[in-house]
């Protein structure tokens, strides 16, 4: 199943026990980093981290696919290998030699299910849209300084997440 926001992977994370709420007030200056440091070197990558109370108003969600089972959760398989037969047997259907008109028409429900993956095309304005900032300002995101002798706070690694 793919989820349809980050907030449902959120709450997927939760119900399996693989997410940690922090609600009590924390900096964004040294204070989240070293705690996401010591949660994510845990034997199996730790668990999710959602700050909720950062001096802004956005929650931070930190190590959401550091662990295998959040990966595979992710993923939606129990197994990697999963995936790599997947594609295998997608690679199979559509690329080996097809020798009658049958055979040929049996891959369209796999075609059709390769072009649900496609970006859908939409008139109008989008969801991402809700909220514009017409005087935009960085300072108002939960942007981390992550060691001491870092000259600031710095967007590094972000994950990106669009709705459109």
């Amino acid at each position: 199943m793919a989820y349809k926001s980050l907030m449902q992977f959120v709450e997927e994370l939760e119900t399996n026990n693989l997410l940690i709420r922090i609600t009590a007030p924390v900096s964004t200056e040294l204070e989240i980093t070293e705690i996401a440091d010591r949660i994510s070197k845990q034997p199996g990558g730790g668990k999710a981290l959602l700050f909720e109370n950062n001096g802004t108003k956005f929650p931070l969600l930190i190590n959401a696919l550091g662990s295998d089972n959040a990966m595979k959760l992710a993923l939606n398989v129990s197994n990697y290998d999963d995936i790599t037969d997947e594609i295998q047997q997608l690679f199979k259907t559509i690329a080996g030699p097809k020798n009658s008109l049958l055979e040929k028409i049996k891959t369209l429900p796999v075609l059709s299910g390769i072009a649900a993956w496609l970006p859908k095309v939409k008139s109008g304005r989008g969801v991402c849209q809700e909220v514009v900032h017409e005087n935009p300002d960085l300072g108002i995101l939960p942007v981390l300084k992550c060691w001491p002798f870092d000259g600031g706070k710095f967007i590094t690694f972000p994950m990106v997440n669009t709705k459109d």
